[in-house]
């Protein structure tokens, strides 16, 4: 179980690999910082999960793959490729921790993020899906072109291009392809959703004041590019579904 403290506000940044995710956490935080140290705001603590340093080395090597050109590869990116278990306890422990730090009503922000943030599978506490799912305040997904997002891959973390095209790519799809119903869902219920198009260039520390705004930590934004940036950003739910939808629609 997930004792979530009200005081704490949980964004969760989802997408396929190099989309930008971890990025943009280092910029939220940082511009949270940057208001802090200015005393505008009441909040005291920020910090951060990434689900990407909580792999399962056993499944991974027990889950093989062939590809066309004959290799066989260790698949990283099915949900089981992760230890949620693991990842479940540490969210618990650190809103624990920034439980005990916040005092006179103050508040705190976790924002966790990863490529398959809302897939979980868990296997001792599988009654946990449905609350895991829910404790997030802010849901944040980043869209990118399959052909950018397998360069920036090449230039970081290089594989091989069967690799990415055979495996790594159609399993992002096949198991983040549910996100559409799954967003739709949360909208239904009020929840707030954002999906950002990723192939766009906008100015990372732009895209976190906007965001700030959105998650009522900045009250106004300071410019009338700002203003745009964020009318542009949190533009008709139809309009952020049309992009999801083109997004998997990537197959290939």
């Amino acid at each position: 179980m997930i004792n979530k403290n009200e005081n704490i506000i949980i964004i969760g940044i989802c997408g396929c690999s190099r989309c930008g995710k971890t990025k943009l956490t280092k910029e939220l935080i940082q511009q949270y910082i940057n208001l802090n140290q200015l005393n505008i705001n009441t909040y005291i603590h920020c910090s951060s999960i990434h689900l990407d340093k909580y792999f399962n080395r056993e499944k991974i090597s027990k889950n093989l793959i062939k590809t066309s050109k004959g290799h066989t590869y260790r698949n990283w990116e099915f949900p089981g490729a992760l230890d949620w278990d693991d990842f479940l306890i540490t969210i618990n422990k650190q809103i624990k921790e920034m439980s005990e730090n916040i005092k006179d009503n103050k508040k705190g922000i976790l924002i966790i993020e990863g490529y398959l943030l809302f897939s979980p599978e868990f296997e001792k506490y599988k009654e946990e899906v449905n609350n895991y799912l829910n404790i997030f305040d802010y849901y944040i997904y980043i869209c990118l072109d399959k052909a950018i997002a397998k360069e920036r891959r090449m230039k970081t973390t290089k594989v091989g291009n069967d690799y990415y095209d055979e495996i790594l790519w159609p399993e992002h799809i096949k198991y983040c392809t549910k996100y559409i119903q799954f967003f739709k869902y949360l909208k239904e219920n009020n929840k707030n959703i954002l999906i950002i198009d990723g192939n766009k260039l906008y100015g990372i520390k732009d895209m976190a004041l906007c965001i700030l705004k959105w998650i009522n930590i900045i009250e106004k934004l300071e410019n009338d590019e700002l203003n745009k940036l964020y009318n542009n950003l949190f533009t008709d739910f139809n309009i952020q579904m049309n992009l999801l939808e083109k997004h998997f629609s990537q197959i290939n």
